[in-house]
């Protein structure tokens, strides 16, 4: 593939293709959520800093996060990956711990 004189595009094939290609978390579905997300951000709720098991395509993770919002057996849990970019993703309330203070 060549450049796209045309359009004068600054994006080059290979940030295109790292684009594309960046892993995305697989988040449960909402059948397995179970009833009433309760949101951490409701009054009375703060974030709670975790450590989670989230499923990437290639293989699971184990992230440091925050539980945003959680059922009666899923949580939501928001974190940042080493690129700087931020995913929430549904994973089963089992696959959770919260992190001790340090």
């Amino acid at each position: 593939m060549g450049r796209n004189a045309r359009y004068g595009s600054d994006v080059s094939d290979d940030a295109l293709n790292m684009f594309l290609t960046r892993a995305r978390p697989i988040s449960l579905s909402a059948d397995e959520l179970g009833a009433d997300p309760a949101a951490a951000q409701q009054p009375q709720r703060d974030p709670i800093d975790v450590d989670a098991w989230v499923r990437f395509p290639e293989t699971p993770v184990r992230v440091c996060g925050r539980a945003v919002a959680w059922t009666d057996r899923a949580v939501c849990v928001e974190f940042t990956m080493k690129d700087r970019a931020t995913h929430r993703a549904w994973v089963w309330a089992s696959a959770v711990d919260r992190r001790s203070a340090r």
